[in-house]
């Protein structure tokens, strides 16, 4: 008899622990997010949830690519061909929507450092524009109507008129100005934008290479598939 109770207890306690298990995996909270990469990725996927298959993830250049999700817990490993992790994103609990932004690693062990962008409604609205700026340089001038001195990494976003704005940035070297990034960015109703700049093409040039993507929050707050390039 004392045999079969222990036999009982130890089947409750198992059983006990597959139940939390699996309500844990039903309770987590859905990350909804996006990926970006100024250069062709091709290959990577991810496991959306535990026990589901992995799902590959579609690049785009010049756009930001449709909307996953993952449902588990951090970081968010993505995975190429082989199956060898090749990049980990690590999104704050309290975030839902996201934008990882893929960019060279300096990590022997992974090929990808991914960038977290917080991509909800909040964060950044429609009407806005954000800019990262990676491109090496201390960047000044005009957004609209406004002066801009831009940090490294990302700036918090600003409000365009109804018809857009004019952005025009400069590099100041040695006591001199050199234009670096110049673009009117229109936005139509309920779009927002972002502005990557990253370091110039060519050595010894100031002039920035840059991606802008423009897309519109979904119903419901989801982030927005891109709408325009």
């Amino acid at each position: 008899m004392a045999h079969a109770l222990r036999y009982l207890t130890s089947l409750g306690l198992l059983l006990a622990v597959v139940v939390l298990g699996a309500s844990a995996q039903t309770t987590a909270p859905v990350l909804r997010f996006t990926v970006f990469s100024a250069k062709p990725i091709e290959g990577l996927s991810y496991v959306p949830r535990a026990g589901a298959p992995a799902q590959k993830l579609g690049f785009s250049t010049t756009s930001r690519s449709p909307v996953y999700e993952y449902r588990g817990a951090p970081p968010l490993r993505l995975v190429d061909a082989t199956g060898a992790v090749v990049a980990e994103a690590v999104v704050p609990p309290e975030m839902r929507e996201a934008l990882l932004l893929f960019l060279p690693s300096t990590e022997k062990n992974l090929r990808y450092k991914i960038a977290v962008l917080d991509d909800g409604p909040s964060a950044r609205a429609p009407g806005g524009l954000s800019i990262i700026n990676l491109s090496g340089f201390a960047l000044s001038g005009t957004v609209g109507a406004e002066n801009v001195t831009l940090q490294a990494g990302l700036n918090p976003a600003l409000a365009l008129g109804p018809t857009g704005g004019k952005v025009a940035l400069v590099s100041q070297q040695k006591g001199k100005a050199y234009p670096s990034y110049t673009n009117t960015v229109k936005l139509n109703r309920g779009e927002r934008g972002l502005l990557i700049l990253f370091p110039p093409v060519y050595q010894g040039s100031f002039e920035v290479s840059s991606r802008l993507l423009i897309d519109a929050p979904g119903a419901g707050g989801k982030a927005g598939a891109p709408v325009r390039k």
